[in-house]
């Protein structure tokens, strides 16, 4: 088994092939048998003595994002990005300018948190659809569903998507939340 290289013989080395991410150093590790007895698999933990992150191990300074999740909501909604595949697909195609890694971001919770908004209509459009139904409960609407094709854009569960929705614009809570979305509060 070949040694491991110091920290700054991988240092040096990783800059000299202009690494400059923990994907490149894996990728540029694997690419052959040699650069993989020589460089760790998690340097991090390797040399974790003097391990000072990746912006310093590779020389490559990256700048912090300014930006909110609600502004990448809505170039999502923009852009019509409806899962976390085509998202990741308009990073690799430049059209976002913005890390694939949006985890990291105040407010990001979760993928279909971040996208849901985008990817059904709004709890106005919703309403209008809703109630030109002529129907009156859950009961009515499964029935409905199971008896027609409902659109792409309107979900089944209407509750887990809709119902901050509804608690925020119906003003009378002894309304069901089912009977606001099909009657209304009459």
């Amino acid at each position: 088994m070949t040694k491991k290289l110091s920290y700054i013989e991988a240092r040096t080395l990783i800059r000299e092939n202009f690494v400059s991410s923990a994907l490149e150093y894996q990728e540029f590790r694997n690419s052959c048998e040699a650069l993989r007895s020589q460089l760790p698999s998690q340097p991090l933990v390797f040399y974790k003595e003097d391990w000072k992150g990746w912006d310093e191990f590779t020389g490559v300074k990256h700048k912090e994002l300014d930006i909110d999740i609600k502004t990448l909501q809505t170039l999502a909604e923009h852009l019509n990005l409806h899962t976390r595949s085509e998202w990741e697909q308009a990073i690799k195609e430049n059209m976002l300018g913005v890390p694939i890694s949006i985890n990291k971001i105040k407010g990001f919770s979760n993928w279909s948190n971040f996208l849901s908004k985008s990817e059904y209509i709004s709890f106005k459009e919703l309403l209008v659809f809703t109630r030109s139904l002529s129907i009156k409960t859950q009961m009515d609407w499964r029935e409905w569903c199971k008896k027609n094709s409902r659109p792409d854009r309107v979900p089944f569960n209407l509750r887990k998507i809709y119902y901050d929705d509804y608690l925020a614009e119906c003003l009378n809570h002894n309304v069901s939340f089912w009977k606001f979305i099909f009657v209304g509060e009459d």
